[in-house]
Parts: C-alpha cells; sequence; structure tokens
C-alpha cells in the first residue's frame, strides 16, 4: 500500500467540502486532479471509499471509518510540522553541557542565565565531569557540546576557542608568597604544591616550568578535581594552580591569587561539538552564546 499526504487531503478536503468542484477550489487544484488522487487512493487501500452521483459525493462504509483515520493523521502532521518550525525558531528543545567542575560552577552560570532569559523554553543539561570524559561524552553524542581544555590532537570532535585563560598561583592569605605581588619559578623552592592528578596540561605545564628553573619538587599533595584543590590550599596544606577568570571564589577559602610570570602561564578554553553530527538549532544558539560571552571574562 502507497498512500500518499496529497491523496489523504483530496480525500478530506472532498468529504467536507461535498463535492470535487468545492474541494478543487479549497486546495486549489483541479477537478480532474483531485479525480486521479481519488481513483489512486481507492486503489492503494482496495475499497471504494465514496459514492459518487452527479450532484453528491458520500462516504462508503469503508469512507467512514477511512476518514477518522485520515483526519488524525493530518493532525499529526500538522502537530509534527509546527513542532518543527519551533524549533528551528529556537523556541524549544534541550541542550546538553560537558564541563569540568570549576567550569560549571563558576563559567557555565552565567552564560546559561543569559540563554535562558532568551530562550526560557529551551532545557539545558549540564554534566559536570572530569576533563578527560569531556571528549568522549560528546564525540559519542551523549553531550551536545563541551567546554574546557583540550590538548593534543582530538578525534571525532570540531573545536572552537572561547578565551585565553591566563593562570595564576593561589596560597593562603597568611602564606609569605601572598606577600609578593608576582610569582617566579624560583619562588616555588621548598614550597608544598597541591598537583592536579586530574589536570595532565595543568600538571605538565607547571612541571616544566619548575624544571626550566631547576627546581625540582614533587607535589606534597595529588588531587583530581580543582575544587578540591582550593579547599586544601585554604587549609594550609600548599600552593596550587588556579585560573584568572574564577579568582572571584578566592577570598570565601581565605586564600589569594598572584601572577604567575617568566613566562606567564595561558590556557585556551575552548567549546567542542560532535564532528559527525549537525548540530540542533538549540545547540547552535548555546554555541553562539558560549562565544558572545566568552569575550565578557575578565582576565586578571
Amino acid at each position: 500500500m502507497n498512500v500518499t499526504l496529497k491523496q489523504i487531503r483530496a480525500f478530506v478536503a472532498i468529504v467536507d467540502t461535498g463535492s470535487f468542484t468545492a474541494a478543487a477550489t479549497a486546495v486549489n487544484s483541479t477537478q480532474s486532479s483531485l479525480s486521479v488522487l481519488m481513483r489512486e487512493l481507492e486503489t492503494a487501500v482496495g475499497v471504494r471509499l465514496l459514492e459518487r452521483t452527479t450532484r453528491t459525493v458520500q462516504l462508503t462504509e469503508a469512507g467512514e471509518e477511512f476518514m477518522a483515520h485520515a483526519r488524525r493523521i493530518l493532525i499529526e502532521v500538522e502537530n509534527a510540522l509546527t513542532s518543527a518550525d519551533e524549533l528551528v525558531a529556537r523556541k524549544r528543545g534541550r541542550v546538553t553541557v560537558a564541563a569540568p567542575p570549576v567550569v560549571a560552577a563558576l563559567m557555565l552560570p552565567s552564560v546559561i542565565a543569559r540563554f535562558r532569559a532568551t530562550y526560557p523554553n529551551i532545557v539545558v543539561m549540564v554534566e559536570d565531569i572530569t576533563p578527560q570524559e569531556i571528549v568522549a561524552r560528546v564525540a559519542s553524542g551523549q553531550a551536545d557540546c563541551g567546554l574546557g581544555t583540550f590538548a593534543g590532537e582530538l578525534k571525532d570532535v570540531h573545536s572552537r576557542r572561547l578565551i585565553d585563560e591566563e593562570l595564576v598561583l593561589i596560597c593562603p592569605s597568611t602564606h609569605p608568597l601572598a606577600q609578593r605581588r608576582e610569582i617566579r619559578s624560583q619562588d616555588l623552592r621548598d614550597v608544598s604544591i597541591v598537583g592536579l592528578a586530574g589536570s595532565p596540561d595543568v600538571r605538565r605545564s607547571l612541571d616544566v616550568r619548575l624544571r626550566l628553573a631547576g627546581v625540582h619538587v614533587p607535589p606534597a599533595i595529588e588531587v583530581r578535581q580543582m575544587f578540591t584543590s582550593l579547599g586544601m590550599v585554604g587549609a594550609g596544606l600548599g600552593v596550587a594552580i588556579w585560573p584568572s577568570w574564577a579568582t572571584r571564589i578566592l577570598p570565601a577559602f581565605n586564600v589569594v591569587a598572584r601572577p604567575l610570570v617568566d613566562p606567564p602561564a595561558r590556557f585556551t578554553i575552548s567549546v567542542i561539538t560532535p564532528a559527525r553530527r549537525t548540530l540542533s538549532p538549540a545547540t547552535q544558539s548555546f554555541v553562539e552564546m558560549l562565544s558572545e560571552t566568552g569575550r565578557d571574562f575578565t582576565l586578571a
């Protein structure tokens, strides 16, 4: 059976108007075209749907039953088209964003607030996970986009630079380094360091800086989440690396930030999206807003 929407629309128009002539006018067609469509429809379903005389058109018993289904089909198609139009217009949808906890807590809220004000009916889901998980989630389609610092060759994702972040050294406000205006690698001799085992790029950068300065200080403590390192530093257990755009939270932990120099330590925060999947209108809007809002972050 090969029934088309054009045939169903013709059938419903004929029944609603009571004649082929009136139906042709209603659907902007010709009477002969509607006759052809009805013959094709009745051939496809295998039964006569209409009884035609020179003046009237009436439903057969099979036509009565088919009519109920035909109306439902047209309603469902109309609803589907309306939903698609709304989605394209970015009125509805869903976006799943993967990001490290520190980015999810300190960078995303302002972006999401701005996004929700513009698109109130789009649901935003945040997956606050480790950096190592983000690329896999986005590449597999489990997340629509991801934020973070990504090093090396990325497979199955596209990457777009958002901001160049400057890393700073954080230490307790009572620490001797807190008295300095800036921190050099040599200043880290004999200093306890809280290492980031879960952030290999940051860890590698710090290790290289220390080796070049002739400083060989293994981390006194290793953690996987940056928020954990903040707690450790606040407790006086050492110093750590922290993104400059996220320094506003430091006073709550009695921790201060000092710029790293010779040379400054910088990383790029990017947004990644699946390479093998077309972005939904909602995701496109969110990524665009991420790019716009990224310029608003003041880097120390």
